[in-house]
């Protein structure tokens, strides 16, 4: 059999990919660009988005028997993107299976899908499913809930916030999920597409159980045996202020539409049975609880503690130069730095300048942080303190100790500088 998987190189797509190829089928992918190491017998570059016009598809899908759209996104960088690749795309494809006899389509869908849903994301989706569902094809569209894959935008983002000791989240313990493993949720694409009779209609793909965020964090946070965590819930006028501010961010997770589909879920319409998912598989659903692994905490936790550890280096450089300039007596600095065989004449320059420099480094810490700038924190901490060694030893005996600490420093930008891209 000879398949087109539309959105190839997406979380989902890649994993059916591979899953039909495995399973004997002659599998092609699609997407904007063919990705490194594939042939290009076994792949074909288009822009789906732009492909609105039944004749569009006519000369991409001939020859194959069996089509699987996992074109998706989850927010708009404009505002009729869920209407281009949600609906009008999808929608001239249905059109051009059913001229050419490729009957065999499934389509990927959300639970909460309808074609007169609250949000464009849902409604966009839901409208293609009608339209299919209305062909003369053995068509099914299958609606997962929530989808776990170990290199997963959201799973990543979702496994760093297991991590963390105390978050807050809106709808944290009312909002509910029932989360598919992206490897099942692949084999039953397989069992859809080389199933002798197709089975038609809607299909609820879920994981074995229903939870809520925080409880499906909970199952994140055991996986990889990470720390106990607080979760809190967020206030929803807060978190529609928030929703507002995030949706301008170019990565922001957290937008009013997204906000508003997890509202709608409180009501249960992102879970259902999983008893039709694992008939169709015949075997027991993967179980959140053991989606993830403890090798994977150490990358987890540097998700949020890499972005923590530059705002606090930041916080420290910039303290440091608004001390020693405006509050630090510059008596005491002047005597610390003849200590070190500094000229009379030259110590208020260079106490000036180092005051400058502490400045500059904390505020490209916080605008733009390069890597080089680890390298360059790590030779400054490190000339200070080589140089206070040999002329000011004594303060490696003060109870404070002004220099003891700077090793634990130099070893987390050492950490920092190797760690970085």
């Amino acid at each position: 059999m000879k398949v087109l998987i539309l959105g190839a190189t997406g979380l989902i797509g890649s994993h059916a990919l591979q899953a039909l190829r495995m399973a004997g089928c002659t599998a092609v992918g699609l997407s904007r660009r063919r990705p490194v190491g594939e042939s290009p017998a076994a792949w074909r570059e288009a822009d789906a988005g732009c492909m609105v016009a039944e004749q569009d598809w006519l000369p991409l899908l001939a020859g194959f028997d069996a089509v699987v759209n996992c074109v998706g996104i989850l927010r708009e960088t404009r505002d009729d993107d869920f209407d281009r690749l949600h609906r009008a795309a999808p929608v001239a494809m249905f059109a051009a299976c059913e001229r050419l006899g490729v009957r065999r389509v499934v389509q990927l869908s959300a639970l909460g899908s309808q074609p007169d849903a609250a949000t464009g994301y849902w409604r966009s989706k839901g409208m293609a499913d009608a339209d299919l569902l209305a062909r003369d094809l053995d068509a099914t569209v299958i609606r997962p809930s929530l989808v776990y894959g170990e290199h997963g935008a959201s799973s990543i983002v979702l496994r760093m916030l297991a991590t963390l000791p105390i978050l807050t989240m809106p709808m944290a313990y009312r909002a509910r999920v029932q989360p598919i493993h992206v490897d099942d949720l692949a084999e039953v694409i397989v069992r859809l597409v080389m199933v002798e009779r197709a089975i038609p209609g809607v299909l609820a793909v879920v994981g074995p159980r229903a939870t809520s965020l925080a409880g499906y964090l909970a199952d994140l946070r055991r996986g990889m045996q990470a720390a106990p965590a607080l979760v809190l819930a967020l206030p929803m006028p807060l978190a529609r202020v928030v929703a507002r501010v995030t949706a301008r961010m170019p990565s922001g997770v957290l937008t009013p539409e997204s906000l508003l589909m997890l509202e709608q879920s409180a009501d249960g319409s992102n879970t259902a049975d999983a008893h039709a998912t694992g008939a169709l598989l015949g075997r027991p659903l993967r179980d959140p609880a053991h989606f993830a692994r403890p090798s994977q905490r150490a990358a987890a936790v540097w998700g949020w503690a890499g972005a923590a550890l530059t705002l606090a280096m930041a916080a420290l450089w910039l303290c440091t130069a608004f001390v020693s300039w405006f509050v630090w007596p510059h008596a005491a600095s002047r005597a610390w730095l003849a200590a070190c065989g500094v000229p009379p004449d030259a110590q208020e320059a260079l106490l000036l300048a180092a005051s400058v420099t502490d400045a500059a480094i904390g505020t490209l810490l916080l605008l733009r942080p390069r890597r080089w700038l680890w390298a360059a924190q790590l030779a400054l901490v490190g000339g200070y303190t080589a140089v206070m060694s040999y002329c000011l030893p004594q303060f490696w005996l003060h109870p404070f100790g002004p220099l003891s600490k700077n090793l634990p420093l130099l070893a987390l930008i050492l950490l920092m500088w190797r760690g970085s891209k």
